[in-house]
């Protein structure tokens, strides 16, 4: 992610990391320096962890500020090219399954408006990346994550129960 703008990633809030839908798109180059065979798993592996942070703010806010400070997770929210916040959905946490759409999403170009686009137009591909197939990952990842967040709750933040938790988030899938 260090391949995207800092004028893009800090558009909306500059304490966190924002990952703006359009970012993940086949139209900019920003997944090229991951190698085709692994963008998949990177796909992936952003899914979950913005599913685990949107479902700690959303069920568990009361502990979200210490799971923050200790994980640092990136946010996903909607494109931020607009000329203003009323009339685009920067700022708008998106849910993960849109990750999955966007990194396959060959008609959504971003900045409908051409604001700020010259942060960005550098940025844009001239080829066409190959469809990534995420399917059978997404599925084995499921129980891998189960694990990982058994073994987070278990260990840095026991006051909340990790199967309700889960719970949680089998609900988002």
């Amino acid at each position: 992610m260090g391949q995207i703008p800092v004028d893009g990633n800090k558009h909306y809030d500059k304490n966190e990391f924002n990952i703006q839908y359009f970012f993940l798109t086949p139209q900019y180059k920003y997944l090229d320096i991951i190698p085709p065979d692994r963008r998949a798993l990177f796909a992936v592996a952003l899914y979950w962890t913005v599913l685990v942070d949107q479902t700690f703010y959303s069920h568990f806010q009361h502990s979200y500020q210490t799971f923050q400070r200790k994980t640092l997770y990136p946010k996903f929210i909607g494109n931020c090219t607009a000329p203003s916040l009323m009339s685009s959905e920067c700022g708008h946490h998106q849910h993960p399954r849109k990750i999955l759409q966007a990194i396959n999403d060959t008609e959504d170009k971003g900045n409908r408006f051409d604001f700020e686009r010259e942060i960005f137009e550098k940025d844009e591909s001239n080829q066409t990346r190959q469809r990534i197939d995420y399917f059978s990952l997404l599925e084995q990842a499921k129980q891998a994550m189960k694990e990982e967040i058994k073994d987070y709750f278990e260990n840095h933040q026991p006051e909340i129960s990790w199967t309700e938790f889960w719970s949680k988030c089998e609900q988002e899938l």
